[in-house]
């Protein structure tokens, strides 16, 4: 069990969510799911920079805790083989929508290996690395020393509900 922060609207009429809010967007870089952090401080980062524009409550967001099970995931921050299977597999959508004359995008690759991957394999969620930027500067961060990034911005994509246990409401509107 690992703990994930999920950092969301502040909406006081439906206040605390009693799940996770799924992300269908086509352009979620892990495919359609529910995320989460795993450091408070990049939750934060995250509602400050994409959450408190939300029309009926400008300027404030909320961040919930979970417990995720993570068993059938893949690792592809701490696991070398985990990482290479996913790469190999995002190498293998290309070759295949290539084939096939399809467009390669974020959503039409995360699609197949949905479809051809996570499903056939059981495959829960996965733990990525992500980009090592928010919309604001946050260099300091990860190092006080420029382009050396040592803290890991972790995200995990859960792709089954089930997995996701004791989800609370952990910081309400904040500003």
């Amino acid at each position: 069990m690992k703990k994930g922060y999920h950092t969301q609207e502040y909406r006081p009429d439906e206040q605390p969510l009693e799940n996770p809010i799924k992300c269908l967007a086509k352009n979620a870089w892990l495919g359609i799911g529910y995320y989460f952090w795993t450091d408070i401080q990049f939750a934060h980062y995250w509602g400050e920079d994409f959450k408190k524009n939300y029309r009926k409550y400008p300027g404030y967001y909320t961040i919930y805790e979970a417990e995720i099970n993570t068993d059938n995931f893949i690792d592809t921050v701490f696991d070398e083989g985990g990482y290479d299977f996913f790469k190999e597999n995002i190498e293998k959508a290309f070759l295949v929508l290539k084939k096939q004359r399809k467009p390669i995008t974020l959503e039409t690759v995360n699609r197949f290996l949905s479809d051809e991957v996570y499903s056939k394999l059981a495959i829960n969620g996965i733990i990525y690395d992500d980009k090592p930027m928010n919309k604001k500067d946050r260099t300091r961060i990860y190092s006080d020393i420029p382009d050396l990034y040592y803290v890991k911005r972790i995200q995990m994509v859960c792709f089954d509900l089930k997995i996701i246990d004791n989800f609370a409401l952990y910081l309400d509107e904040q500003s």
